[in-house]
This record gives C-alpha cells, sequence and structure tokens, in this order.
C-alpha cells in the first residue's frame, strides 16, 4: 500500500479561548494533547481558530505552552479573539503566517484566513491564492479539504464580506471534499446538498454540550467524523465505511450491493468485545484486521433501498464501552441527491 492509499486522521479542538491556566478551557486543552499524544496518535492537529480570548502576549505563550505539548504536527488558524485591536500582529508572532497549505496522502489542506476584514472577510490576494490552489489541487487528483474559523451557516450572523461572494463561487465550482470550521461555540454539521460544513463545538464557553475534540478521518472516498467530549471515557470508536447519510453529496457515496464496512478503534486498554448490527437486527462480532481496524460484511444487496442504521460497540476489559451509530443511503441502481440538512438543529447561541 502506498502512502497515498493509506487513511489519513487528524484531531480539530474546539476554539480554546484560553485565558489564565487552571480554567476548565486550559484543563480541557490539556486533557486534549494527552488525549492525541496517547490514544489517538492523528497525523496532526489543527486548531480552528480563537485560539486564545483578549489577543495578549500571555494568552499566545499560555497556548505556546499547550500546542508545545504535542508530540505530532500541528497547525493553527487565527480567529477573531487572536486578533482582536492589533490585527494579526500578535498571531503572526506568536503562531505563524495566518493561512497556508498542507498536501499530505492525495489531500490538500488549505487554511484560510477570514478575519483579513472585520467582521469577517477574504483579501482579493488571498481569494487568488485560494482559487490556485484549489485549481491546482484537482487538476493533479488530490482532493481538497478546508479549514477557516468562520461557519458559514452560523446561528445569528451573516457570512457575508469582502471576497465571501469569491469564496461561495469557488466552493460551489469546484469539488470540495470538506469544510471544517470553528466560531459557533456549538457543533453543527451542514450538508448544503453540495458541500459538507463541519463545525466543532467550543472549548471556551462551549454550547449543547461538554467541550471536547473532533476527530476526522479521510481515505478515498470515505469521509468519517467522531466528536469526543471530555467527559467520555472508554474505546473510541468512529465508522469509516459507509458514509453517514449526512456526510453523503454524491452516488459514490451510496452503497449500491455486498460491500465491507470499516471500523476505527483506539483505546489504551485491551478490548473484550467489538461488536456491530444493522437497524434492529441481532447482534455480530466483527472481524480485527489490525491493532485499531475492524471490519465485517456489509449486505447491501439484502437490504432495501433507503436508508438503514449500522451501530457498533466496543467494551473494554474494564467494561467500559464506547460506540457510535450511523444511518447510510442504500440503492442498488447508485443513484444519489443530497437532501440539504443539518445535525443537529441550532435555534439559538449565547455568541456572536
Amino acid at each position: 500500500m502506498s502512502s497515498n492509499d493509506s487513511p489519513l486522521v487528524c484531531v480539530i479542538p474546539g476554539d480554546l479561548h484560553l485565558t489564565e491556566p487552571g480554567r476548565d478551557n486550559h484543563r480541557t486543552a490539556l486533557w486534549m494533547v494527552e488525549q492525541v499524544n496517547r490514544v489517538v496518535r492523528p497525523d496532526f492537529v489543527q486548531f480552528i481558530g480563537d485560539n486564545v480570548q483578549d489577543a495578549t502576549a500571555e494568552q499566545f505563550h499560555l497556548f505556546r505552552d499547550v500546542h508545545g505539548r504535542l508530540q505530532v504536527p500541528w497547525f493553527a488558524l487565527v480567529g477573531d479573539h487572536d486578533v482582536c485591536h492589533d490585527e494579526d500582529r500578535a498571531f503572526r508572532e506568536f503562531v505563524g503566517t495566518p493561512y497556508g497549505v498542507l498536501r499530505l496522502r492525495g489531500y490538500r489542506f488549505l487554511r484560510l484566513n477570514t478575519m483579513e476584514h472585520r467582521p469577517l472577510g477574504l483579501s482579493q490576494p488571498q481569494i487568488h491564492w485560494f482559487r490556485e490552489e484549489v485549481d491546482g489541487a484537482l487538476a493533479v487528483g488530490e482532493r481538497v479539504v478546508i479549514f477557516q474559523h468562520h461557519y458559514p451557516f452560523k446561528v445569528y450572523e451573516s457570512f457575508a464580506g469582502p471576497g465571501i461572494e469569491d469564496w461561495r463561487a469557488l466552493v460551489q465550482t469546484r469539488r470540495i471534499t470538506a469544510i471544517f470550521t470553528g466560531h459557533t461555540h456549538y457543533g453543527q454539521i451542514a450538508n448544503d446538498g453540495r458541500n459538507i460544513a463541519i463545525t466543532t463545538r467550543s472549548i471556551g464557553d462551549p454550547e449543547g454540550g461538554p467541550a471536547g475534540f473532533r476527530i476526522v478521518y479521510l481515505h478515498g472516498d470515505d469521509l468519517a467524523v467522531l466528536y469526543r467530549t471530555v467527559d467520555e471515557k472508554g474505546p473510541i470508536v468512529l465508522i469509516t465505511h459507509p458514509r453517514d447519510r449526512l456526510l453523503a453529496i454524491g452516488p459514490e457515496h451510496v452503497v449500491r450491493g455486498t460491500d465491507r464496512c470499516g471500523v476505527r478503534i483506539w483505546t489504551d486498554q485491551p478490548l473484550r468485545m467489538v461488536r456491530g448490527r444493522f437497524d434492529e437486527g441481532p447482534w455480530f462480532e466483527l472481524t480485527q484486521e489490525s491493532a485499531e481496524r475492524w471490519s465485517c460484511l456489509l449486505p447491501g444487496n439484502q437490504l432495501a433501498k433507503g436508508a438503514h442504521n449500522f451501530e457498533v460497540e466496543a467494551i473494554d476489559e474494564l467494561g467500559q464501552a464506547g460506540g457510535q451509530a450511523i444511518r447510510f443511503p442504500v440503492d442498488a441502481t447508485g443513484r444519489y441527491t443530497a437532501v440539504p440538512a443539518v445535525h443537529p438543529p441550532v435555534a439559538g447561541t449565547a455568541f456572536c
């Protein structure tokens, strides 16, 4: 298997909003680092912006201490709280360039700076760079993933400003694998019928549940995500194939017949059992293929056209359980048109 054929995993922590050592968000950030180093061991960590609260030197030193503990490569976006009143001078001094690119295993990860105008916007030089990178990637067969601080579908906020119409033209006319963001304090996945936009719940002042980090799995046509909260214990279970229906945007993401389900499990304890089931059917044991990979037969030719459930549960020797359930589309003809949807629905937020 070549390096381009290998799965890729990254971790996205929610906005940290660091202020002082010892506060809840700082402790959660250190817990994330420990989970990354000891359990998940991803290819890289992508901080999604608002790394600090007020863009002071002391806060950036605290952020430097957090990312300095990571044993994997890391990258950081600039958020509105990272610039405050000094534009992005402190971010550049303490963190680095506000936008850039990473090419890895057939993917081109583009880090955008959506803070080049207030309260939101991209300069024309960055738009030109963005267009050149996207078109260059697609021309050589690379898949494009976008990281940016601002979420296009945030409630009570307009995704509008200089360069944003150019941004829309690019993402609506090119095939983008996914757009990952922060900024919202709540977490959500949005499928607008063409693109997948995923925002990660904030670590500082989280809304809608406990703080944590998102795990992203990419491999060919497979895209899988999981949110791990600071309150959760036991194995981390991620169904990597088939695609969840909310992440499906084309016929290549539909189950057409017999296939194999893929599951990735991260744990620091030996596993006692890994089992799965389809819909309300009986539980069955999965087959271990490597230290972290498990699989089972996907009897797509026996499943009726429509959406079906796949659930996996792993139990370690301490009796701690972890799991995930997805709903995936089946159609023997392979026809599929995504219906715009979001999960979870969010009607309000305490943060602008």
